[in-house]
Formats: structure tokens, C-alpha cells, sequence
């Protein structure tokens, strides 16, 4: 009897054994393959490039086509083709000056096999520069869990000619920058791409916020400018709760409200620190899959977009989509400056 249980326990441990050297060879393999951090561009090559200016078209019109959500897996399985297939057509029919990819363009923290960060960046990108149209990137919460943060994600896309991106110094975050819109040769309107953070512990922490230097940055970049400023990150704020509920809803714009608006509360330092900041005219989130909603609110719009990706986890009544948003730089008056559509792959 002994003889036999001494048999089991070896047996056991020799499965144990097993399982662990195959587990850490998996996880040698995982974080050794493929990985962005691997990819030599400097990332140190952004604070350079603090503001970007484009041009707006001579209608006074600029368009910028949203992104968000995608959680691509590798670019190459069923629902990521299927993803990329619907952003092809989506760029196909749609002109836009300007795509801004608002976070959470991968995956998170995950150690399938078939997950491959690089590859699915990698693809994506290469669809977005084929359109020659000006491009960049909000981090988004799970960008960074594995295979390379915030930073390498950008040092990667810095190598396509079409990517735009800047940031400062004694900011936090890995994406602050303006995109300055000039029309008939002035400065007309404004765009600030910002990084929200991610989790103050990586992939497991609760999710982090937007710190004072970055709203410092923010604001000082507002106010030297002095003209009206559309601002997109990806973490929304506890405002826009206050916005869904009280706000005034754009007309044909489908809300959703499935998840919980103000879940970052810490963000509420956001919301004090721009609330009477009348040149903030729009603040453009994603993040809550399960939420749609844009809603004018205290003289400004408060828009989130739900997903762009059929990897991304979503209820059954959430169509992925990308959104159309329309500055008027002519218009003073904030409702007639902004168009909003929703564009559905389905």
C-alpha cells in the first residue's frame, strides 16, 4: 500500500515537474518572441514634437474618423480579419483628414499562443497607412499589460511617415500633443490627444487617472491657443455621467448605458480642473464597451464611443462602429460646430 502511494505521489509530482517546465518555457518563449520592445526606434525622438499643424479644407470643414476598441488578438484570426475588413470599408467609403485611434487597440494581458502584439499593430497600421491620411494614438488601458507599454507602442508607430504623436517632458503619460487646424491661414481650432493611463498596478491594479501635470498641460496649451479645443483620451470621466443623465442628447445618436460612467472617480480632478473652461468644447472618450453616448452639457459635448472590434467584449445590442466627428471651425457656437455619426460595420 505504501509502494502504491509512494507510486501516486511521484507520479504526481513528476506531472507537476512537467507542467512547470513546459509553463516556463511558454513563458520564456511569450515574452522573448515577437515582443515591441524588441523593436529598436527611439521612443526619446517624441519630445520633439509637441504640436503637429494640419490644414483645414476650404469648406471649413474638418473630419475625424475614431477608432477605439479593436482589442486586436494578431491581426490574422477570424475576428480581427473580420475587424480589419470593416475598417477597410469604413475608410473606403468615408473621407476624413484626420483617423485618431482611441485606445485599447490590443488586447490586454494575455498569454495565448496565438497572441502576437507586434503582428496585429503591425497590420493595423499598414491599413492606415495605405490611405495617406494623417493618423495617431490615445493608449488606452490595455496597450501596455504585456509584450511592450505605452512607449514602445509609439517608438513602433513612429516609424510609419503618416503617424503623428508629441509629448512633453515634465508630463505624464506617453501621448500628449496639440494638432493645431489652420484655416485661410490662421489658427482656428485646436485637438488634444491624450494619454489617460492605465492601472496603478499593470494589468491587475485598479485603473489609474489623469494626472495634474497632465491637466496643467492641457490647460496652459488652451489658453495660449484661445480658440475652441476638442479633446480625446480614453478613460472617460465622472462628468460624463452627469452628461448622460442631464445632458442634452444629439439627435440620432443611439445611447447605451451599461456600464458605469464615473467608475474612475480620481478623474474628478479632470472634470474641476476644466468645467468652466468655455475653449474645451469637446471631450471624445471610448473604453466602456457596453456605453454609447453623446450628449451636450455644460456648454460643451461629452461623446463616448462604444467599440471598433469584434475581439472587443460587448452586449449583444452593441454593433461595432467607428465614429464620424465634423468640426466647423467657422461656426462659434459649439452645437453648430460639431456633426456626429456613428458608422456601423453591420
Amino acid at each position: 500500500m505504501k509502494k502504491k502511494v509512494k507510486k501516486i505521489i511521484l507520479s504526481l509530482l513528476s506531472i507537476v515537474l512537467i507542467f512547470s517546465v513546459s509553463f516556463s518555457s511558454y513563458i520564456i518563449y511569450r515574452f522573448n518572441c515577437n515582443k515591441l520592445d524588441d523593436v529598436h526606434t527611439s521612443y526619446e525622438e517624441i519630445y520633439n514634437k509637441e504640436n503637429v499643424t494640419l490644414n483645414v479644407a476650404s469648406d471649413g470643414k474638418f473630419k475625424v474618423l475614431k477608432i477605439n476598441d479593436t482589442h486586436f488578438i494578431n491581426g490574422i484570426c477570424e475576428k480581427d480579419a473580420k475587424t480589419l475588413d470593416s475598417i477597410k470599408k469604413v475608410l473606403d467609403s468615408t473621407n476624413c483628414d484626420l483617423i485618431i485611434v482611441n485606445g485599447d487597440l490590443v488586447e490586454g494581458f494575455n498569454l495565448s499562443p496565438e497572441y502576437d502584439k507586434l503582428q496585429a499593430i503591425g497590420n493595423f497600421a499598414e491599413l492606415l497607412q495605405s490611405y495617406n491620411v494623417p493618423w495617431t494614438f490615445a493608449p488606452g488601458n490595455n496597450d501596455c499589460e504585456i509584450d511592450g507599454d505605452n512607449e514602445d507602442v509609439i517608438a513602433y508607430m513612429m516609424r510609419y511617415n503618416n503617424f503623428i504623436c508629441g509629448n512633453s517632458k515634465d508630463t505624464d503619460g506617453s501621448m500628449q500633443f496639440f494638432i493645431d487646424l489652420n484655416y485661410q491661414d490662421k489658427l482656428a481650432h485646436s485637438i488634444a490627444v491624450m494619454d489617460s493611463n492605465s492601472r496603478k498596478i499593470k494589468a491587475i491594479g485598479s485603473y489609474d487617472f489623469i494626472k495634474q501635470s497632465q491637466i496643467n498641460w492641457l490647460i496652459s496649451g488652451v489658453e495660449s491657443r484661445n480658440v475652441k479645443t476638442s479633446v480625446f483620451f480614453h478613460m472617460p470621466t465622472p462628468q460624463f455621467k452627469a452628461a448622460y443623465e442631464n445632458g442634452e442628447a444629439y439627435d440620432n445618436y443611439r445611447m447605451y448605458d451599461n456600464n458605469n460612467y464615473a467608475e474612475i472617480e480620481e478623474n474628478v480632478l479632470f472634470d474641476n480642473a476644466v468645467s468652466s473652461n468655455k475653449n474645451i468644447t469637446l471631450l471624445s472618450c471610448s473604453h466602456q464597451h457596453g456605453n454609447n453616448m453623446c450628449s451636450y452639457y455644460n456648454d460643451r459635448y461629452y461623446q463616448l464611443s462604444s467599440v471598433s472590434g469584434y475581439n472587443a467584449g460587448r452586449p449583444d445590442e452593441i454593433i461595432p462602429s467607428c465614429t464620424l466627428t465634423v468640426i466647423d471651425v467657422n461656426s462659434d457656437d459649439v452645437k453648430s460646430m460639431y456633426t456626429f455619426n456613428q458608422i456601423y460595420f453591420e
